[in-house]
């Protein structure tokens, strides 16, 4: 811009301007809202010349990266700042584009949207439009449920809806949550399967047997099932499904019958679908081959070789006499000896059998049949063949043959491996009892290498009879043996009693031990044996209420046991419903340490059970009250501490403390759910951000609720939450007279704190009295967005109204500063700031619309914003205050404030800029340099309409810059020659000035001359001063060659060349680029047009002469040669004027009139006009010699 100016200044003419070409002609774009956009424009020259430029913005949410651009292609780049906007929102106004080829205005209209995201949430009227997606596409419902914006949907403004979000987004399975979340909203049903649980059967299969079960879902939606087997032949290749698994709501579960893990008949198993709410099992039978002839046999073998194994072993332990059980034992030998199994074995226990009922002939027979396999295989078969050799002895005694087996026995003994032939040995020798210990001890060996026979504990339990003494302090073998005798019932009395006494010296429990004494007692129901059992439960802490009647039996019995009492209250049953035995209570009574637990119950069956005027109550009764404080203050409860709290909690010992925690405790409830898989129950009130989890013990939680709308979620193993679950609700405790005197002790508690705040909340119109309340809440409750949203809103309003109109009374609203602005909604913000602005928080104001605009605001207020805001910054530049500041001047608002801040720094299209002058002047403003900025820019783009005012402005100003004036007179100068513009006479007497001071004119600038000249041509008379400027000026034009048709009207003031004088002149005022062509034909002689000279003489005019005659006439055709080809620019004709009075006596005239005459055949006339010819040519040789 400075260089055109300095140009203009110097006369210099840039008459070929660029040719502007704006792509596009609108700026017409979505955008997203909360996001800045960027775009572009292209600003290209149609003409291939230079553009230079600067561009505005209307707008205070659309910024040029760079104003300034220079070049014949220029890409100018803008950001749109939709942050803080909503869908539906219009950015809309002009940019405007100040260039050295004129002013230009680019419309944009961007619209505010949520993208497709957006608009698809934007859709989500309802809960049933979510539910509708979710029909149609399942995976396009759970990425919008998973997507950050979901809570911004319609439908998700509901506190409730937004709570069961808020308690279900992010616990467990995706789907899982996007089902219950569907679930809970009432748009579908929970997903249920149908299973088939009949037994499924298959007969013998050879190969892998292959099938499937069918389970059909009631509904679409997300379904998460689990396959197990039970059973090893029964394979699953696929354990896990999902929704995308169902077709046609089927779902084919495959499993695998594999007959190689078969066992022989009939094979049992199962297969088990578990899903969140249910768990179907499929019992399977599959019939195998059936067992093999040997296989039969040998089982039969075995059976009677147990049942005759068993009977043998009743006689051991003197259940049976032998001849009872005789006939029993042969017929199951008989059995075996008929199977081909074991021979030798049933031929072995046949002989010995028949040797005991003194058949010793037929024992010796059977023994015959073994005889020689064993003796051929007694190094393989050592057990046999010893076994052998006893029963030949004791069928043929004698005492060498019984050395020699007993020797043998010792051998093998000793070696190892073959413990059975202990039996033998303590049948043949009978000195091993003679050493009762070493017997005990070689027993207790065999047992501690692998040999657990109850015919070995048998042994053992004849050898305790016999010593008693070895009942001590009983190892793994002692424990073993007497459980055996226990279980048998071959302990005697006196045994028990020992065995009894026995466990008061243990100090560790013992499972086996507490059972061997529960036997006993069984058997011999005796006091010292029912302490051995009760001490034992002591030390296991055996509390389970099962275990409650042996201590309530050692009570009754007046057993004195240590921690008898505390074990007699730990194990006692929840239907235990009279008051506990007095000396139970007489010794809790004396202050013994007791578990919480302990504690709770032993205090309840007191209140419950006991009569309060009795001394023993009054000695309780100062314990159980600390108790109950104790466990209030640590929010405690359960059905126990609820019978406590009723009895022990009054409303005058309430004090502030009791009020913080009291209300929890009152408002609680049992919640009883019946589905194993739960684990948690999850508490979320709808107006509170956090939520509370609590444990469930045997399906049963104590949770306080305080609102009827609270969500109640559960929670299994894995982390995934369920809203519907079937549940049980039952309030714990009914005392409202103490809830309604906590919250008037403790006002400040929480809940009471929300309760009071939905009450006022829901006034029509909140007052004084409610404002602090919600003011409060909003401060110390963590609220949800939503809820701080509602109270947020009531309280903008409510400081609004108090501020009234402009100029009212101040009131105090500085709470409205520690709000959080981001919350809010752009209506609310508007309220903050205009009631911030009213009361003069004018800074703070300024800074929230700096951040989230000033869509909306007031104008009025907006005006005093920036006027106090102007003056704040001591008038200092600030973008988006100037952007605010037009904004006020734009809608008529502006006072001389921020005229005057306008006027300092405003830069904008000329128009603009000189509605702003205009005004600034008539409120008599200060305007800086406003006047010469806009006249440069007027000047630099050649909108010029309101020119002249601007200099009539700038012209009373004390100071103007010359080259500012210069380029100003040099505009004018173009505009009055080359435009044909009027000019005023101020602008010819500058010009006439300047000429004049230019002692040599070919420095003069040429547009002045001409515009002078131009000027004078039009003048009726001239003073002398003019005239002799104008010679100097035309001297100097005809010497350039600038020569125009008016031209010769000079002549009345100044002498023209008589060269010019008799020329008819052709001119054409086009573009100093133009290629033309001058087609003329001279009338009447010539007939067809043929081509002259057109020459450029200044700029964008072309000027032809031609000498004409009297009676002549010059046609002429102006053709401009394009692209396309020539076309016909201008035509016209010229005839022949000789209207100065000059022009009628030279050279030119004379011969104008002989051809007259010679046309018209006049001889005298022609003659005449001869003579003067030739007269007046001798006088010019004669004056005027040729030089040689």
């Amino acid at each position: 811009m400075k260089e055109r100016i300095n140009r203009l200044a110097r006369g210099i003419l840039d008459m070929d301007i660029p040719q502007i070409v704006i792509i596009p002609k609108k700026l017409e774009e979505a955008v997203q809202a909360g996001r800045v956009t960027s775009g572009e424009f292209h600003v290209n020259s149609g003409n291939g010349m230079y553009i230079k430029g600067l561009a505005y913005t209307s707008h205070t949410r659309v910024k040029i990266e760079n104003p300034a651009f220079g070049g014949m292609r220029n890409r100018i780049s803008y950001q749109i700042d939709a942050s803080h906007l909503e869908d539906g929102d219009q950015i809309e106004g002009e940019i405007r584009l100040v260039t050295n080829g004129g002013e230009f205005t680019l419309p944009f209209h961007f619209l505010v949207s949520l993208g497709v995201s957006g608009q698809t949430l934007a859709g989500l009227k309802e809960p049933k439009d979510f539910g509708e997606t979710a029909k149609e596409d399942l995976e396009t419902a759970l990425r919008l449920f998973d997507y950050q914006d979901f809570v911004k949907a319609p439908f998700m403004q509901d506190m409730h809806v937004r709570a069961v979000y808020d308690g279900l987004k992010g616990h467990g399975d995706r789907g899982n949550q996007l089902e219950e979340f569907l679930v809970s909203l009432g748009v579908k049903e929970p997903v249920r399967l149908k299973i088939s649980s009949d037994m499924r059967r298959y007969g013998r299969p050879v190969d892998v047997l292959e099938d499937v079960i069918e389970a059909e879902r009631n509904i679409w939606g997300y379904v998460s099932l689990e396959v197990r087997a039970d059973a090893p032949f029964i394979e699953i290749p696929k354990c896990q499904f999902s929704d995308r698994d169902f077709e046609k709501n089927v779902c084919r579960i495959s499993y695998r019958i594999l007959p190689k893990r078969l066992h022989r008949g009939r094979n049992f198993g199962s297969i088990r679908l578990i899903t969140a709410r249910e768990t179907v099992t499929v019992p399977i039978r599959v019939e195998s081959e059936p067992r093999l002839a040997g296989e039969l046999a040998r089982r039969r073998f075995w059976k009677a070789a147990c049942q005759f194994l068993k009977l043998r072993l009743d006689c051991e332990d003197g259940l049976y006499e032998f001849e009872s059980v005789r006939d029993r034992m042969m017929r199951e030998l008989d059995v075996m000896r008929s199977q081909p199994e074991d021979k030798n074995m049933a031929a072995l226990w046949m002989a010995e059998t028949l040797l005991g009922q003194g058949s010793r002939d037929q024992a010796a027979l059977v023994l015959d049949e073994c005889r020689d396999e064993i003796l051929m295989s007694r190094r393989d078969m050592v057990d046999y063949y010893c076994y052998f050799q006893y029963i030949h002895l004791m069928i043929q005694p004698n005492i060498s043959q019984k050395e020699s087996l007993l020797r043998l026995v010792r051998k093998y003994l000793s070696e190892g491996g073959h413990p059975f032939l202990f039996f033998i040995r303590l049948k043949l020798d009978e000195t091993v009892k003679e050493t009762p210990v070493s017997l005990l001890s070689d027993m207790r060996r065999l047992y501690e290498d692998g040999f657990h026979s109850p015919f070995l504990y048998t042994a053992a339990l004849d050898l305790l009879k016999e010593h008693p003494e070895f009942i001590q302090r009983p190892d793994s073998f002692l424990l073993q043996v007497l459980n055996f005798g226990s279980r048998r019932g071959i302990l005697d009395e006196d045994s028990a009693v020992r065995i009894a006494q026995l466990a008061g010296l243990e100090k560790h429990y013992s499972r086996m031990f507490h059972r061997i004494l529960v036997r006993l007692y069984e058997t011999y129901p005796r006091k010292e044996i029912l302490a051995g059992v009760c001490g034992m439960m002591i030390k296991g802490e055996c509390r389970k209420p099962e275990d409650f009647h042996w201590y309530e039996t050692a009570l009754e019995e007046g057993l004195s046991l240590t921690r008898l009492y505390e074990y007699f209250l730990y194990s006692l049953p929840k239907d235990y419903n009279h008051l506990l035995p007095k000396e139970v209570l007489l010794y809790f009574s004396y202050g013994h340490d007791l578990d919480r637990h302990s504690r709770s119950v032993l205090y309840k069956n007191i209140l419950l059970f006991m009569n309060p005027s009795s001394n023993l109550y009054r000695s309780y009764e100062r314990d159980m009250e600390q108790f109950a404080l104790d466990q209030l203050f640590q929010s405690r409860i359960n059905s126990r501490l609820a019978v406590i709290y009723d009895h022990m909690i009054y409303k005058d010992m309430i004090d502030e403390a009791i009020a913080k925690v009291l209300p929890a405790v009152l408002r609680s409830y049992r919640i009883s759910c019946r589905s194993k898989q739960m684990k948690y129950v999850i508490i979320r009130y709808e107006e509170l951000e956090q939520e509370n989890a609590y444990l469930l013990t045997d399906g049963v939680a104590y949770v306080p609720l305080f609102s009827g709308t609270a969500v109640i979620l559960f929670q299994d193993a894995f982390g995934n939450r369920y809203a519907d679950v079937q549940y049980l609700k039952t309030p714990v405790m009914d005392k409202a007279d103490l809830e309604k005197k906590c919250f008037e002790i403790y006002p400040a508690h929480p809940m009471l704190c929300l309760t009071a705040c939905k009450k006022a909340a829901d006034k029509e119109m909140p007052g004084e009295e409610e404002i602090p309340i919600l003011e409060r809440a909003i401060n110390e409750l963590s609220l949800c967005d939503l809820y701080r949203k509602q109270l947020l809103g009531v309280i903008i309003g409510y400081y609004r109204r108090l501020a009234g109109e402009e100029n009212s009374t101040q009131c105090e609203c500085s709470y409205l500063l520690t709000l959080d602005i981001a919350a809010m909604t752009r209506r609310e913000r508007l309220l903050v700031c205009e009631t911030l602005i009213s009361q003069n928080y004018l800074e703070e104001a300024y800074g929230i619309l700096k951040v989230y605009g000033c869509e909306g605001l007031d104008t009025g207020r907006l005006a005093k914003l920036c006027s106090k805001m102007i003056l704040q910054q001591m008038f200092d530049e600030d973008d988006f205050l100037m952007g605010l500041s037009f904004q006020v001047f734009a809608g008529g608002k502006a006072d001389s404030v921020v005229l005057d801040y306008l006027c300092e720094h405003f830069n904008g299209d000329s128009d603009e800029m000189f509605r702003l002058l205009t005004q600034a002047v008539s409120a008599r403003v200060e305007t800086y340099d406003l006047e010469e900025r806009l006249m440069c820019q007027m000047m630099f783009s050649g909108k010029t309409e309101h020119l002249d005012q601007t200099f009539l402005l700038y012209s009373k100003r004390k100071r103007m810059s010359e080259i500012v004036v210069k380029a100003y007179f040099t505009v004018k100068s173009i505009g009055y020659f080359l435009r044909h513009e009027t000019a005023d006479p101020q602008v010819f007497a500058y010009l006439e000035a300047t000429v004049n001071r230019i002692e040599d004119m070919e420095k003069a600038p040429v547009i002045y001359l001409l515009a002078l000249t131009l000027y004078y041509s039009q003048c009726r008379e001239l003073k002398e001063d003019q005239i002799r400027l104008c010679r100097r000026m035309t001297d100097q034009l005809l010497g350039d060659g600038l020569i125009f048709p008016y031209t010769k009207k000079l002549s009345r003031f100044v002498p023209v060349p008589q060269s010019v004088m008799d020329k008819a002149m052709i001119c054409f005022e086009g573009n100093r680029d133009d290629k033309l062509e001058l087609l003329v034909r001279i009338l009447p002689d010539e007939e067809e047009f043929h081509p002259e000279e057109f020459r450029r003489v200044y700029q964008g005019i072309f000027v032809c002469r031609k000498v004409l005659f009297e009676g002549e006439t010059m046609e002429y055709q102006i053709f401009r040669q394009e692209i396309g080809g020539r076309r016909l620019a201008a035509e016209g004709t010229v005839s022949c004027e000789l209207t100065s009075p000059n022009l009628k006596e030279s050279r030119f005239a004379s011969l104008n009139d002989m051809g007259l005459c010679l046309s018209m055949k006049e001889e005298a006339g022609l003659k005449k006009s001869m003579q003067e010819y030739l007269m007046r040519n001798a006088a010019l040789e004669d004056l005027f010699p040729l030089a040689r």
